[in-house]
């Protein structure tokens, strides 16, 4: 009795408790108590879901990406316009093991006409990509292809040079055919994967590739085949069935050998072109205020490009995706976090109503709600549902979880019943648009559906927990998480200085001195930060694709006088902070406020206020050493904005200013760990390794031990690795120019090794050449079938296909 009082003092104390939730749409209400069962209930359902594995599944998967392999070679060798040196997964990811997912989705990405090219010899495609056609859909794009292509590309070609996605599509359906009926290649060993994708390390996601892409050649290595003699699965082997559908290529998988008897997977595949530039169409990111917790994290994940991607019924219309922004906003978070899991949430609660609609035999209804419509509500969530940087951290924490998950279903009832849900990234696309065989009814039956799920965790959260211990230790750990950011947060608040404008408390000093004073509010911490969001945002202006230009030959040039090229971008980023200050003014306001004149009276003085800075002569001539020169810039003009005119800027000035400060100076405090996700010092030692390697100066097995020796954790993984089994790692420096090797210990360092509790690797002294006799590695070079000449010069980025790859070093 008494701890419960101590308990509910210590949360009382805090100010943060769950409370009742109520559901608009759904009509139901949530007791704080209900909450918190359904935290344990929801913990419990992810944890039956990673305890159980399903080895065939596994298996059966890998098999079929070795195939997928196998024929996509096949097909790039008889057609090279379709060879594809990488191939990208584009399945959504889980943290816990999908028991219900029996499908693969890739995207094939043409070589020929993507960017940025494989090699720097290679001649740039001419492509103009057009956006907002009136004859496309929304986040559709059409193609044309220049004077210099179109003989290659002919067959291709409509009547107005437009591509036409659907003739690539049937044409690679024939060369996977015909891939499927030939014999080779029937090893990765044979396959030129300089041109190719035979091996699982060029299997990457798609924001792993575009760092490779922005790489030399010369600068990658990767990881090869496993077994001592690696093979492709023979198609004779399985009973394939290829259908050219709108929604992409379809292979129906049957698998014949007795192991997987009975086991079918389909398979989808996506013609797409690579286009190394953002959308124009798409208002991601420059709709996300800079005062917002994730703006930097957003602004990144837009310098990763598009794909124009063969989906649709229109036959020269190409979609635009952006897989790349995806998987960085998402690879931001742990898999442990509470994002990770809302998703994880979500998708077991899409798969739990998909068994009742199997259920209800009688009645028919269709599944419309799928993995990308449940990854859009939660982006828009976490747009949505974000304050401030201290209060995310509490809104955001495992207390609150069943509250999250219950606020984006029941604002999925309503995004069903409206038929309305806006693409997370193109606003203008709707993502409930689907086929004209559904009716308004199916979209009604489909959001009982999830009514029905919600009835059933109300039931559910109303059985007592109390007397289940892990119920109990749930909650200990919850509430000791809450009350320690609950005093981060009072921390950081009692230490929050209080912004002070210039011209109340300093209206005796002079008045550069009173600019001065300005930059002193700030912290080296802040203006640090601002300085980084900032030059984000001018890599993402700069990487804006522009509307009916030559796409690949698009650069953005630097003005010949770069100090004036630095003075437009002071006056592009004080423009864009005075449109977010009316935004975010305007948005606190009465809607039909919102149409009087204030809006264009703010507009008018900030023309007239740019006028003036334009004019101002020590501004035109300033230089701009460096990013921090530049933030003191940018704000001592914003402070003066609100002296110019105290009656219309200064108060929205003001208010979105001081909103600034705040939430950089909660930012600030995380600034050492923000930089060292963006460190690049790991990749930077792994190149050095390759440069090494490639020029002959030392064996792959020699800078491994080296690495190791220095602490590199590349190295310490990949020796860890070849611990266990033999590891085949392959070097394309250039087109025909494939090299392997393969890394392996001998017998007796393996007896050794199982004698002694410390690894011999690690005895090698620090002082002098940390370069260990060759002898310690059987190392075997394979020289490429393709080129005698001698090894290439560097690697950096390394794709590995387990557990290793995805631990924050790529």
């Amino acid at each position: 009795m008494f701890t419960k009082k101590r308990n509910e003092d210590r949360t009382k104390n805090n100010g943060v408790k769950l409370e009742s939730l109520v559901l608009q749409n759904s009509r139901l209400k949530f007791s704080s108590e209900q909450l918190q069962n359904l935290n344990f209930i929801f913990q419990k359902k992810l944890q039956y879901r990673s305890d159980f594995s399903d080895k065939t599944i596994t298996q059966v998967n890998s098999v079929a990406e070795r195939l997928i392999q196998r024929l996509l070679c096949g097909a790039g060798v008889i057609d090279s316009r379709f060879a594809s040196k990488f191939l990208i997964p584009n399945n959504p990811k889980t943290t816990n093991h999908d028991i219900f997912h029996r499908g693969l989705c890739y995207l094939v990405r043409l070589d020929v006409l993507s960017q940025p090219c494989l090699y720097q010899l290679d001649t740039p495609p001419r492509l103009e990509v057009i956006e907002n056609d009136p004859d496309c859909p929304p986040a559709y794009c059409r193609v044309r292809v220049a004077p210099s292509m179109m003989k290659s590309w002919s067959e291709f070609l409509n009547s107005s040079g437009y591509l036409r996605r659907d003739k690539i599509q049937t044409r690679l359906v024939e060369l996977i055919a015909q891939s499927a009926r030939s014999d080779s290649p029937n090893s990765p060993i044979l396959v030129n994967e300089s041109e190719l994708c035979g091996i699982p390390g060029k299997i990457v996601e798609a924001d792993i590739l575009q760092n490779l892409l922005n790489v030399s050649p010369l600068e990658q290595v990767y990881y090869g085949p496993g077994g001592s003699v690696p093979r492709f699965p023979d198609p004779r082997d399985f009973r394939i069935a290829i259908v050219d559908e709108p929604e992409g290529i379809r292979l129906k998988i049957e698998f014949l050998s007795p192991a997987f008897a009975n086991t079918c997977l389909n398979v989808r595949l996506l013609v797409a072109i690579g286009i190394n530039a953002w959308p124009k169409s798409s208002n991601f990111p420059d709709r996300i205020p800079l005062v917002h917790s994730d703006c930097l994290l957003y602004h990144i994940a837009a310098e990763t490009g598009m794909y124009l991607v063969g989906f649709g019924v229109q036959s020269s219309g190409w979609q635009i995706r952006v897989p790349a922004a995806e998987n960085v906003i998402l690879g931001h978070y742990s898999e442990s976090s509470t994002v990770k899991t809302i998703l994880d949430i979500l998708y077991d609660a899409r798969e739990e109503i998909e068994i009742s609609r199997n259920l209800k035999k009688h009645l028919l209804s269709y599944r419309i709600i799928n993995k990308y419509i449940l990854l859009t509500v939660l982006l828009e969530a976490l747009e949505k549902f974000s304050s401030t940087p201290l209060n995310d951290l509490i809104e955001w924490s495992p207390m609150f979880l069943s509250s999250l998950v219950l606020r984006i279903l029941d604002q999925l009832i309503s995004s069903l019943i409206q038929q309305m849900l806006p693409n997370y990234f193109f606003r203008n696309s709707n993502l409930m648009v689907t086929p004209g065989h559904l009716s308004e009814d199916d979209f009604f039956i489909e959001a009982n559906n999830i009514k029905v799920y919600l009835l059933r965790l109300y039931d559910e959260s109303l059985k007592p927990l109390t007397d289940d211990k892990y119920f109990i230790n749930m909650m200990q750990t919850q509430e000791s998480e809450i009350i320690l950011l609950c005093k981060w947060r009072d921390f950081i608040q009692a230490m929050l200085p209080k912004v002070t404008q210039r011209n109340r408390k300093y209206w005796f000093l002079k008045p550069q001195n009173q600019e001065i004073v300005i930059y002193s509010q700030y912290t080296d911490m802040q203006l640090d930060y601002i300085s980084l969001l900032l030059k984000h945002v001018l890599l993402v202006k700069q990487n804006k694709l522009e509307p009916q230009s030559d796409l690949i030959n698009q650069t953005f040039a630097k003005d010949e006088n770069e100090s004036q090229q630095e003075i437009e971008d002071v006056i592009y980023l004080t423009i864009l902070v005075m449109d977010q200050a009316k935004e975010f003014f305007l948005n606190k306001i009465d809607p039909i406020k919102r149409v009087s004149k204030i809006k264009n009276k703010y507009n008018n003085r900030t023309t007239k206020f740019i006028d003036l800075m334009r004019a101002d002569q020590n501004f035109s001539t300033q230089k701009l050493s460096d990013d921090l020169l530049t933030v003191k810039t940018i704000l001592k003009w914003l402070y003066r904005a609100i002296d110019y005119d105290k009656k219309i800027l200064a108060p929205i000035l003001r208010s979105y200013l001081n909103k600034l400060f705040q939430s950089s100076f909660a930012i600030s405090w995380h600034l050492e760990s923000i930089k060292e996700r963006l460190n690049t010092s790991e990749l930077e030692s792994l190149g050095c390794f390759c440069k090494l390697v490639n020029s002959g100066e030392i064996t792959p097995a020699q800078g491994l031990l080296d690495g190791s020796n220095k602490n590199w954790i590349w190295a310490k993984e990949i020796l860890n690795m070849v611990e266990k089994h033999t590891l085949r790692i392959v070097f394309v420096s250039d087109r025909g120019k494939i090299y392997r090797h393969i890394l392996s210990l001998p017998s007796y360092n393996k007896r050794k090794k199982l004698d002694s509790k410390e690894n011999s690797f690690r005895s090698i002294s620090r002082r002098g050449s940390t370069l260990p006799d060759r002898n310690y590695f059987t190392t075997i070079m394979r020289r490429g079938e393709f080129s005698e000449s001698n090894l290439f010069v560097r690697g950096n980025l390394f794709q590995m296909r387990n557990k290793f790859i995805v631990n924050g070093y790529l």
